[in-house]
C-alpha cells in the first residue's frame, strides 16, 4: 500500500509531462521525442523527490536495504533511469556521463553501508566523507555536461542530490529529525518569516558596510517573483539546507555535548555554510562568506524550532529571491 501511494504520483507526474509535451507541441511543432524524453525524466526526478518526503515510503525502503547490502546499494541505481530516458531521445547518451553519475549515486551511499545495521545517533567521519562527497561534485561542476539538450540543464542536478542524500542518510543510514518536508504549515510560514525579518535587520546594513549589496528597486511583475521563488526554493534552498541543517546540523548538535550543543551546532553548520561560497567570483569571496554566515545562522535557526528543513528554506528562498531582485 505504501508502495502505490508513492507510485501514483510518479504516474500523475509523468502523464503530465504528456500533457506538457503536447501543450509544448502545439505551439512549437518539433523535436516531441527530444522534449517528451527531457518531460519523462524530470517527472520521474520529481517523483522520487516528492516521494522520499513520505516517512512510509522511506521506511519501506529502510527495509528494503537491510535486507542485504547489494539491495542498499543497488536501489539508488534506480535514479540513473531518467538519464536513460532523457539520453535516449536528445542521443546525447554517453558512457562517461552514466560513470559520472552512477559514482555520485554509490559513492554517499557505500560510504555509510556499515551504519545500516545500527543507529548511530552521534556523527563519524563516514558521516562528513558522505556529505563531501554529496555536496563538493556540483559547485565544483562535476556532474556538468550530463544534462546537455538543448543547453546545461542545471536543475536536474539538486534534484538527484537531494535524492541521493535523503535515501543514504535517511533510509541506508536512518538518520532521525532530517525533517525533509517541502509544503509548509502554518508554523513553519511563521517561523520562516520572523527569520527573514531578523536577519534582514542585521543582513542589510552589514551587506552595506561590507560593499556587497546595492538597492536597485525594481518593479518586478508578481510573476517573475514567483517563478524565481519557486525555483530557487526547490534547486537552491531544500538541497543546501538538507545538507546543512537537515544532515550537517542535526548531527553536530546529536555529537556535541552540553547544555549548548544547539547554539553550538549551529553556529558550527553555519560557519561551514558560509566557508562553501567562499568559491564563488571573486575566489576567495569572503564578503560573500560573511553574509552568508550570518544568512546560515537564522536558516538554522528557523530548522532548530521544529526540525523541518522547509522553514528554513522558506527563509533561504526569500533572502534568495529578494537579493537577486533588489539587490
Amino acid at each position: 500500500m505504501t508502495i502505490r501511494k508513492t507510485v501514483l504520483p510518479v504516474v500523475a507526474l509523468v502523464l503530465l509531462a504528456a500533457l506538457a509535451e503536447g501543450l509544448v507541441y502545439l505551439r512549437w511543432p518539433y523535436q516531441p521525442c527530444r522534449i517528451g524524453g527531457v518531460l519523462v525524466a524530470l517527472s520521474l526526478l520529481l517523483g522520487a523527490f516528492v516521494g522520499l518526503t513520505d516517512a512510509r515510503f522511506v521506511a519501506e525502503l529502510r527495509r528494503w536495504a537491510l535486507r542485504s547490502w547489494f539491495v542498499a546499494l543497488a536501489l539508488p541505481l534506480l535514479l540513473l533511469v531518467p538519464y536513460c530516458i532523457y539520453a535516449w531521445p536528445t542521443a546525447t547518451f554517453c558512457w562517461g556521463a552514466l560513470f559520472k553519475l552512477a559514482c555520485y549515486v554509490l559513492v554517499p551511499v557505500a560510504l555509510l553501508l556499515p551504519d545500516r545495521l545500527r543507529r548511530s545517533e552521534h556523527a563519524t567521519w563516514r558521516d562528513f566523507a558522505a556529505l563531501a562527497a554529496l555536496a563538493v561534485p556540483i559547485p565544483a561542476h562535476w556532474l556538468a555536461s550530463i544534462w546537455t539538450w538543448p543547453q546545461e540543464l542545471y536543475f536536474f542536478q539538486p534534484l538527484i542530490a537531494v535524492c541521493v542524500g535523503a535515501y543514504a542518510f535517511m533510509a541506508v543510514r536512518s538518520l532521525r529529525d532530517v525533517g525533509y518536508k517541502l509544503l509548509w504549515r502554518k508554523r513553519d510560514v511563521i517561523d520562516g518569516l520572523a527569520n527573514l525579518a531578523a536577519f534582514a535587520l542585521l543582513g542589510i546594513p552589514l551587506g552595506y558596510m561590507l560593499h556587497f549589496i546595492r538597492f536597485h528597486p525594481a518593479a518586478a511583475p508578481l510573476k517573475t517573483f514567483a517563478a524565481q521563488f519557486v525555483g530557487i526554493y526547490l534547486t537552491v534552498a531544500i538541497p543546501e539546507e538538507l545538507v546543512f541543517r537537515g544532515i550537517l546540523q542535526n548531527l553536530l548538535v546529536k555529537s556535541l555535548t552540553g547544555e549548548r550543543r544547539g547554539p553550538y551546532g549551529l553556529l558550527i553548520a553555519s560557519t561551514l555554510f558560509g566557508a562553501a561560497h567562499l568559491h564563488h567570483p571573486p575566489v576567495p569571496n569572503w564578503r560573500y562568506a560573511i553574509m552568508a554566515t550570518l544568512a546560515g545562522v537564522f536558516y538554522g535557526n528557523a530548522y532548530r524550532t521544529r526540525q523541518r528543513i522547509c522553514a528554513s528554506a522558506l527563509t533561504h528562498a526569500l533572502v534568495d529571491t529578494l537579493w537577486r531582485l533588489w539587490f
